[in-house]
């Protein structure tokens, strides 16, 4: 499918915020000492392939208030994607000719890195330039002369400032507008036509505007002076800093590229412990309760962990967010009504003697005329660790997709915490002059100092209470990596705080990132009783879905404390068991009891689940884990219903209105033969297809036998419904897991 410009942004932004890979890094430092050595490889092939389904060349130049950004496309995916711009007469390029004219020479006996002059170096001329050239970019020493001179030309790409001037960025517009992108072929040749591309237009902005009134998903941050330096040669590889060449900033991770699994040791993410739900027999355990789950953090947390080569923790897969983080085809409810139930029941893909069972909830829309004012108060992380590109600058940008989706009845404002917390923007109307102050405030947040999260909750929660809305939605957004490390930092008394904040109508939603010290346990558990949602942040991608295609789902609630209980006919079904929802079971006895918290559902938010049904007079699998009895009877007794019934289950609802306290009740009946699960929708088997993705990475024995690609053969047929391409990114991680399999 062909990228529209908005796609291309994503992807643009998304390198630019992630760090580049060590094995792109070395693979693109390889190829200027090919260039070096006289190979056919040029010097100015500085940036690797950054996606392997829209191979190109990403450059982007920031000069002194304006900045250009374009993107080359390769028809030629076995070639390796150049940078298209020629750096003329800079330092870099003066190093490599001088290196080959040297090399060439014949006072450079042998060929290959360690090679050098046989002269004194003062009598020499060229030798001197060369020597004068790569001092200017060599500040350090390492164990050989190869890795010297591949330092050299990487601290070149890391001391230059973004310094451009306007006349390089119309040079390369006027590229960009005649559509003919050039590659170089050779150092001493002029670059060569290629075959034309589509390329987003380049973007021109003057000094006194700002990036987001011209292009929000393109704002990007002038790196400090001392940008990649102080770091050893290894470090600065492993750890993948973007680079800058004669002010055009190249980007970094290449989002799509994939490496080997690595070693987590000094990992200190935190996740809670989930224990999956068991077999249960109606005819001892006839009710199954459980609150609904809108989250979606832990498929986007694991499509981190796949995307950066990781091992993912059994703990970080929460299988309900993997369904859940996907939209179906489900109609909305029919008048006043919250919401639709759709069910479905057909074979089990990975058990054909079993059946499976599936609840689709579809919550009311609104359209956004009518949606009510809000009152947000973002709660930004600006602690030291906060300081990684995947974090705080990322946090920038999530949050400008936001602001520019919000009108003048709206209000905004902003609480930052690090060693104490402060207000660094008072309640604002989203006005045009009121969105500009928004922007500038949030571009001036820098990271630095201790995490006192809870003393800035606290504050945030007083700064909403104070602009409190009758009727609207008054909410707290947490960014942040969840390294709590000062104040009020226990669990416990966080959810306490968050629980009594959302008995007032101020819910907290959350939004995690980058990767290292990810506290996800606390973010979970905030807000499972904080009547908010938990997003994880990996990429301009996910803040697009967040706050752009489900705006009006994140931040608009239509109910509270949702919740789902399946009473099961054991006339029909001799055993049970809830996919998924671990950390979301209920009592029986809590599904009446309005006093229990449960989940929310956002405006137009589906909820998905699934049940694995052992039909009665089948062999029933041992309940609880525990082992036959050897001294009893333990075939099923399977009492008769007390009414004749072809039902096989009837799945009731409860859920409470915004502004109530008594819940109300919806009742749906399964009845029906089974389909063959090779006959049912679309949407049923790529959803089963994510239920047993989560599944095999739980590392559940059931499916432990089926292969990966046996998984992505079950999505195959979802992506007839996949309008942004979530369901295409989704069987390219099976891909990738299949790799790792092998």
């Amino acid at each position: 499918m062909k990228p529209d410009q908005g796609q291309v942004e994503d992807q643009l932004l998304d390198a630019l915020l992630h760090e580049q890979k060590r094995s792109d890094r070395e693979q693109a430092l390889a190829d200027i000492e090919a260039a070096i050595d006289g190979a056919k490889s040029p010097v100015h092939a500085i940036a690797r392939p950054i996606w392997p389904r829209r191979v190109g060349a990403i450059a982007a130049s920031i000069a002194l208030g304006g900045i250009t950004v374009f993107w080359v496309s390769k028809s030629n995916k076995d070639q390796p994607a150049m940078a298209m711009l020629e750096a003329r007469n800079s330092p870099l390029e003066k190093l490599a000719e001088t290196e080959i004219a040297f090399r060439e020479s014949d006072r450079a006996p042998g060929k290959g890195p360690s090679a050098r002059p046989s002269i004194p170096a003062a009598k020499d001329p060229l030798y001197r330039e060369y020597e004068d050239l790569k001092g200017d970019v060599v500040g350090r020493s390492v164990d050989t002369d190869a890795k010297r001179e591949l330092e050299a030309i990487r601290d070149q790409l890391d001391g230059m400032k973004l310094n451009h001037q306007l006349n390089e960025e119309t040079e390369v517009s006027k590229l960009l507008a005649a559509n003919e992108p050039r590659q170089v072929d050779d150092v001493s040749k002029k670059p060569a036509s290629a075959p034309n591309v589509s390329m987003p237009k380049a973007v021109a902005i003057d000094e006194e505007s700002s990036v987001l009134e011209k292009l929000p998903e393109l704002a990007l941050n002038q790196p400090p002076a001392d940008f990649g330096r102080g770091q050893s040669f290894d470090q600065d590889l492993a750890g993948g800093a973007d680079r800058t060449v004669d002010g055009f900033l190249m980007p970094g991770a290449a989002r799509k590229e994939r490496g080997p699994i690595r070693d987590e040791s000094a990992n200190s993410e935190r996740y809670g412990q989930l224990i999956d739900p068991t077999w249960q027999r109606p005819t001892e355990n006839p009710l199954s309760t459980f609150s609904i789950d809108v989250d979606t953090a832990s498929y986007a947390n694991i499509r981190r962990f796949i995307n950066e080569g990781r091992a993912i923790p059994a703990d970080a897969v929460r299988i309900e967010e993997c369904i859940n983080a996907f939209k179906y085809n489900y109609e909305p409810p029919a008048g006043d009504k919250a919401f639709a139930v759709h069910t479905e029941l057909a074979t089990c893909p990975w058990n054909e003697n079993n059946l499976l069972v599936k609840f689709g909830i579809k919550g009311r829309e609104i359209s956004r005329e009518k949606r009510p004012v809000s009152n947000l108060v973002f709660l930004i992380d600006v602690s030291g660790s906060m300081q990684d590109s995947n974090k705080l600058p990322l946090v920038k940008e999530s949050l400008k997709l936001l602001l520019h989706q919000l009108d003048e009845r709206d209000s905004v404002s902003y609480v930052v915490y690090a060693g104490s917390e402060g207000v660094v923007l008072p309640p604002t109307k989203m006005t045009e002059s009121g969105r500009v102050q928004a922007l500038q405030a949030l571009e001036k947040l820098e990271a630095g100092g201790s995490t006192n999260g809870g003393s800035g909750i606290k504050r945030a929660y007083e700064l909403a209470l104070e602009n409190f809305i009758d009727g609207g939605v008054n909410r707290v957004i947490l960014a942040s990596d969840g390294d709590f490390n000062v104040g009020v930092t226990g669990k416990d008394a966080l959810v306490s705080l968050v629980k009594e904040r959302a008995a007032k109508n101020i819910y907290l939603s959350a939004l995690a990132f980058g990767t290292g010290n990810l506290n996800d346990e606390m973010f979970e558990a905030i807000c499972k009783d904080g009547n908010g949602n938990y997003f994880y942040i990996d990429g301009i991608r996910e803040s697009r879905k967040v706050f752009l295609e489900n705006f009006a789902g994140t931040l608009i609630t239509i109910a509270k404390d949702v919740k789902i209980q399946v009473e099961f006919n054991p006339g029909k079904v001799g055993s049970y068991r809830l996919i998924g929802y671990a950390n979301r079971v209920l009592k029986d006895e809590d599904f009446n009891n309005d006093k229990v918290d449960a989940g929310d559902i956002g405006v137009g938010h589906t909820v998905t689940a699934f049940y694995e049904i052992v039909p009665a007079g089948a062999p029933q699998p041992n309940g609880g884990g525990v082992d036959v009895l050897k001294y009893q009877d333990t075939a099923p007794v399977v009492k008769a219903p007390a009414v004749a019934s072809d039902e096989w289950l009837t799945l009731k609802l409860r859920h409470k209105h915004l502004q109530g306290d008594i819940s109300a009740l919806q009742e749906t009946v399964v009845k029906g033969q089974a389909t063959p699960w090779q006959e049912s929708g679309s949407d049923f088997r790529f959803a089963t297809s994510v239920a047993m993705f989560g599944m095999k990475l739980r590392g559940m024995t059931e499916v432990s036998a089926i292969p990966w690609e046996g998984v992505r053969q079950l999505a195959q047929p979802g992506l007839e419904n996949d309008k942004n391409e979530d369901r295409a990114e989704f069987i390219e991680l099976i891909g990738e897991l299949e790799k790792r399999s092998r």
